[in-house]
């Protein structure tokens, strides 16, 4: 009767405690107050039915405080799920659920509260098991205000079995922070993952999209209610600043012939900041059911100009439309687009089975307007009307040779590489609206159409629509240098071609003739100690092939200028500098590795090189790249083979040569191997029954994409680790994709192997692999020194002497007399005699103190041994 009574306590408790247990799902999320004062809100979702119940909760701040937060709000919504909310809402006594840190840091707020309902397929014995919530705050001044996303879609769904499931849990960030999410393990008890605990099981996948948030199970296969963590990180300009993980439960439900709705919407799209967007959604059920159509995200929660759907909800049968509805406004442009989701919900039984469609939308800011170019003297003066947008930052110039006709595409920011502009600058602030371009300071070439478009930048770096083009130029009332290189007439003789066009705009009533031009040379790619090389009367003169050099000859190239002058003005000005093409080759295995340099005003397109082959004596067309270099493949070592550069580009602007074409010095080279073979990989098996190192490596040459001509490999060995390693042997090599070398003798050390080629070139060093050697010197416990050639000598055992330098012993008989000692033989070999009186020790116990100096890895090493040793004729 007591066993009885005791059986019956036991499963009450066990009932109760099972009753007990209430939590589903839910998160923690956090707003800005101000300084270091935060804000939080506790959601969690409850079993109704359960006698346990939450009225306040402990959070914990992460910076070893706490606090008890009160429940503000408690709604039934059926089917066993209660909403739970813990605010701050001071006018009814809520005031816990702000704090103030000490200083900047990373925090991790959390909650944990017993237990989680009972049932819960993929988290085993749910019923004892904790939920856990986290939420990761970080406060860094130099990061600007922080607040956590939002997650406007609740953590509690159903599902059918054998129907595929999509969710999304809607968070929204009000700082416009990147947003990736990832589902992560449930955790439990003090934060750690629950023991067993697995993803739903699924008959295909399950997994969220990183960047969208959607969830989609394809498909589950059993009924239940199943539990996952979201875990959604917030990061800004690369940086990670604070997430949050959502609990999730969603209840899978047995379904026969029940299909779910289908959205039908636009597809992600973009809006000028300014315009209003309008869109219809369509939500159609393929088992005529009744179907409710619904919005959420970002742009519905929005203080300022939120968007809206009408009907809201849409509800009608089989199929239903609501208009999406956004009237932008400056202040909604950010980098990132905001999520809208929409949700068409059924009627049907057992379960209201559900579509989920996401878009994103980019509010881009509108173009800078009112942009004007004007060339003054020797720069353009640039224009424009501020951005109407607060959120603005700055502005970037663009500037490119010749009108492009650039039209953005809907979502297309900034300005494309594909359109040939360049940035040439960028405004401290929004409200800088001149720029002056002098070239960088260099000056603008007189007489091209320099084109611009200007950006405006926002504080989360986002870009707006770039500006319509507008282009300008200054008077062509200087030469421009149009080529610098070795003169085509005869590249043999390495003398420099130069070229220019004249001045067409020159006011010669302000600065009258006669005008004469002067040349002037320095030698290295930025050289500027220029030389004055010759002088030309008139205007008319355009070229000069310079016969004082010989680029052919000479290991830099050479810089050009050209001055116009006035007999009676003096100096008017002077071209852009250009330099001479000057090619490097670099010399290497069955390659040459070809470089050049140069520095010119124009753009050079392409660059086409040219090959002499051996005995050759004509120059032909081997390749073309838009790149400064090229690498010739598949050549014979020790052939000589040269080479020259032609470039072929231009200033993009009319009334001047194009294209515009220049050719290097000629240069030869010859392919060496001076390539290393590639490193082996080491493996070496310590064998103490042989007493020997046994080591293996690859043989490289079977490698693809390694050399081939291996001759052999070269073996380095070190007595430890301290030690420098030595080359003791090499192996030839062989057809065998493994090689092997043995040791003999040797079970401690350290090794590695290299691989030397034909040439002599060797590979860097395998990976060093050492052993520890074998066991540790030891000690037989009685030997019989009778003479029959047997055992006769007390010594130690064989196998454990290799890692042995020496050893110093004395033995003792049981009234601590020495009977004998030694320190010149790591055998020892005592017959048993006195060391002193030669006569044999009578049979018994003696007793020994042995001093072991041992080789190891980390050098030599003292260990004593004490022991006995027995005498038995």
């Amino acid at each position: 009767m007591k066993k009885s009574l005791f059986f019956f306590i036991i499963m009450l408790s066990c009932l109760s405690s099972a009753l007990a247990t209430h939590q589903r799902a839910g998160e923690i999320t956090y707003t800005y107050v101000s300084g270091l004062t935060y804000e939080i809100t506790v959601i969690t979702y409850t079993r109704t039915t359960a006698p346990a119940d939450r009225p306040f909760l402990e959070i914990s701040w992460g910076d070893g405080t706490s606090s008890e937060l009160i429940r503000t709000e408690k709604t039934n919504l059926g089917n066993d799920i209660s909403r739970n909310v813990y605010a701050y809402k001071p006018e009814v006594g809520s005031l816990t659920n702000r704090h103030t840190y000490s200083s900047p840091g990373t925090y991790k707020i959390s909650l944990e509260d017993p237990n989680r309902n009972f049932g819960v397929m993929n988290i085993p014995n749910s019923v004892n098991v904790p939920l856990y919530l986290e939420t990761i705050l970080t406060i860094n001044p130099l990061m600007g205000i922080n607040n956590s996303p939002v997650l406007l879609n609740p953590p509690i769904d159903n599902g059918c079995a054998n129907q595929i499931y999509i969710h999304n849990p809607g968070a929204f960030d009000i700082d416009g922070d990147s947003l990736v999410y990832s589902l992560i393990t449930c955790r439990g008890a003090e934060g750690l993952p629950i023991p067993g605990y697995v993803l739903p099981i699924s008959t295909d996948s399950i997994g969220i999209h990183p960047v969208t948030g959607d969830l989609l199970w394809v498909v589950p296969p059993i009924q239940g209610e199943f539990n996952i963590a979201i875990l959604i990180e917030e990061y800004r300009n690369g940086i990670k600043i604070g997430s949050v993980t959502r609990d999730m439960q969603i209840n899978i439900i047995g379904c026969t012939g029940q299909h779910p709705p289908v959205i039908h919407a636009i597809s992600d799209t973009c809006v000028e900041a300014g315009d209003t967007l309008i869109f219809d959604v369509v939500a159609t059920d393929p088992d005529s059911n009744m179907v409710e159509l619904t919005g959420t995200g970002g742009p519905f929660v929005l203080t300022h100009n939120p968007a809206w759907i009408y009907p809201d909800p849409a509800v009608g049968m089989d199929s239903v439309r609501t208009t999406f509805t956004w009237p932008t406004v400056c202040n909604h442009v950010q980098k990132q687009p905001y999520y809208t989701y929409f949700k068409a919900t059924d009627d049907g039984q057992p379960v209201n089975l559900v579509d989920l469609h996401t878009i994103a939308i980019t509010v881009i800011g509108p173009a800078p307007k009112g942009l004007t170019a004007e060339g003054i003297g020797s720069s353009i003066h640039l224009g424009w009307n501020k951005s109407p947008c607060a959120k603005a930052s700055k502005y970037e110039i663009y500037r490119r040779v010749g009108y492009f006709g650039y039209f953005p595409g809907h979502c297309e920011t900034g300005v494309p590489e594909y359109t040939g502009y360049v940035l040439i600058h960028e405004t401290a602030s929004v409200n800088d609206t001149i720029y002056i371009d002098d070239g960088g300071g260099s000056g603008l070439i007189n007489g091209l159409d320099y084109c611009y478009m200007v950006v405006a930048i926002f504080v989360d770096g986002a870009e707006s629509y770039a500006s319509e083009e507008v282009c300008a130029s200054l008077k062509k009332d200087l030469p421009i240098i149009t080529n610098a290189g070795n003169d085509s007439a005869d590249l043999n003789n390495g003398y420099g071609r130069i070229a220019w066009s004249k001045p067409t705009e020159l006011d010669t009533i302000q600065i009258p003739g006669p005008y004469y031009y002067e040349l002037h040379r320095a030698e290295g790619l930025e050289g500027q100690n220029f030389e004055f090389v010759q002088s030309f009367p008139g205007l008319n003169d355009t070229m000069f092939v310079d016969q004082d050099i010989d680029l052919n000859a000479i290991s830099l190239p050479y810089n050009y200028k050209l001055d116009l002058l006035s007999l009676t003005s003096g100096y008017i000005g002077s071209t852009q500098e250009a330099t001479t093409i000057f090619l490097n080759i670099y010399e290497t295995d069955n390659r040459l590795e070809l470089s050049w340099d140069l520095d010119v005003p124009w753009t050079n397109e392409y660059y086409t090189i040219f090959r002499r082959d051996p005995g050759a004596s004509e120059y032909l067309p081997l390749a073309t790249t838009p790149l400064p270099h090229y690498v010739d493949s598949n050549l014979v070592n020790g052939v000589e083979y040269c080479y020259y550069i032609e470039s072929t580009g231009g200033y993009g602007s009319t009334g001047l040569v194009d294209p515009i074409i220049n050719y290097s010095q000629l240069i030869c080279g010859v392919p060496v191997d001076n390539v290393p073979p590639c490193t082996p990989e080491l493996v070496v098996e310590m064998d103490c029954q042989l007493y020997h190192n046994l080591l293996e490596w690859n043989n490289t040459a079977y490698i693809d994409s390694c050399d081939k001509d291996i001759e052999q490999y070269y073996i380095y060995y070190s007595p430890d680790e301290s030690s420098d390693l030595s080359l003791i042997d090499s192996v030839m090599q062989s057809f065998d994709h493994t090689l092997y070398y043995t040791h003999e003798g040797v079970t401690l050390g350290c090794y590695a192997v290299t691989a030397l080629d034909s040439i002599g070139n060797q590979s860097a060093f395998s990976n060093i692999e050492c052993t520890p050697g074998c066991s540790s010197y030891e000690l037989p416990n009685v030997f019989t020194p009778n003479g029959d050639q047997h055992n006769d000598y007390f010594t130690p055992f064989p196998e454990t002497i290799g890692g042995v330098e020496s050893v110093e012993i004395m033995i003792f008989n049981r009234w601590g007399r020495l009977v004998f000692e030694s320190s010149d033989d790591i055998m020892i070999n005592w017959d048993g005699r006195n060391f002193k009186t030669n006569k044999e020790c009578p049979d018994g116990t003696y007793f020994y103190v042995c001093e072991v100096h041992e080789k190891t890895l980390n050098g030599l090493v003292q260990r004593t041994l004490q022991g006995s040793v027995t005498i038995l004729r």
